[in-house]
């Protein structure tokens, strides 16, 4: 439960700032045309929204650091006694230095020197829109996984959820053409053929891979029917290697050394490899065993194999012993062990 809200708070969280960060895009917008429209200022002429140039020396400067910025400051304090630059501007000008300085709307939006200028920085609203679609973006993430909480609530509780990972792929793509759509139109995400076309394409694709993600994380039931071998399987002298492994010390599978399981006419067995040549196996004795249950994971074997795998609980002469795989690996490998079993 705890962990559901925590997701849920930082998906209304995201989006709370997707919205902020949406309604300042106008504003910033049209502040960003008035800087780029703005022209010197006529002779005499007085405001705010006309370029004003001042000159001004530089009294000393302090650098601070690269993450912090720097600072300039003026010689008798004018036309202002300090200002805020970056690092590199204040390693860059002088005590002595005779700069320009440009004022806009009562701002220093530029520091001319002889070698080096510095520009403030300007807000886009074309980057205020990234924001905004970058945090609706993100509170993908923990929409997804409580999705899949959701989805499964009806399984045991300390059953492992499938992993949200393949989620990751419909938002990566999403982020690919929807950042540069609302950098490029923050106001007019649907103003030009172009603009819908990007929408047409891109949505398309991010449905697909949504439905693909959709299907990739849906809870596979293990087959509750008997395990009957497939025609022809076992007779394969070929020997394959299906990657699985025991949980359990066994004289088979000693110090969890296995990763694989070969499957062949010379019988299953444990190696450490995926092949080829059956070096270091050890031979699976399934006289000994028989299946109990086949189940999805649960607790602390979420941490020991992947979540889309399953288990098979068997019973080694009276010893109780697990073996997980894939589904379909799974699968084919009781079918192997089921005709030796009882």
């Amino acid at each position: 439960m705890n962990s559901r809200f925590g997701q849920l708070s930082v998906c209304a969280l995201l989006l709370m700032c997707a919205g902020v960060a949406a309604w300042f895009v106008p504003a910033v917008t049209v502040g960003e045309r008035a800087w780029h429209a703005a022209r010197p200022c006529a002779s005499g002429a007085r405001g705010n929204d006309c370029l004003r140039t001042l000159p001004a020396v530089i009294e000393r400067t302090d650098p601070h650091s690269p993450k912090q910025g720097g600072r300039l400051y003026f010689a008798d304090g004018r036309p202002l006694s300090r200002l805020w630059v970056s690092y590199d501007a204040a390693e860059a000008f002088e005590a002595g230095d005779r700069v320009e300085l440009t004022l806009w709307r009562g701002q220093v939006m530029k520091v001319s020197g002889k070698h080096y200028v510095w520009h403030e920085h300007v807000t886009t609203g074309g980057s205020m829109a990234v924001v905004s679609a970058g945090c609706v973006l993100a509170a993908g993430w923990p929409a997804a996984r409580l999705l899949l909480r959701v989805r499964g609530r009806r399984r045991p509780a300390d059953e492992v959820p499938p992993s949200p990972l393949p989620f990751l792929a419909p938002l990566l793509v999403t982020a690919g053409w929807l950042l540069p759509l609302c950098y490029r139109h923050p106001t007019s995400l649907f103003g030009s053929t172009e603009a819908i076309a990007w929408w047409a394409v891109g949505g398309v694709i991010s449905l697909a891979l949504c439905g693909w993600a959709w299907q990739a994380t849906r809870v596979r039931m293990p087959e509750e029917r008997a395990v009957v071998p497939a025609a022809g399987e076992l007779t394969d002298s070929e020997d394959v290697f299906v990657p699985a492994r025991f949980l359990e010390h066994t004289d088979y599978n000693p110090h969890h050394f296995g990763t694989h399981i070969v499957l062949g006419a010379d019988g299953p067995a444990v190696t450490p490899h995926p092949g080829p040549g059956r070096f270091a196996a050890k031979a699976i004795p399934v006289e000994r065993l028989t299946v109990r249950s086949v189940r999805r994971p649960r607790g602390e074997e979420g941490a020991l194999v992947p979540h889309s795998w399953h288990i098979a609980e068997l019973d080694d002469a009276g010893r109780p012993v697990r073996i997980a795989a894939a589904p379909d690996d799974l699968a084919r490998i009781l079918r192997a062990l089921a005709p030796v079993m009882t």
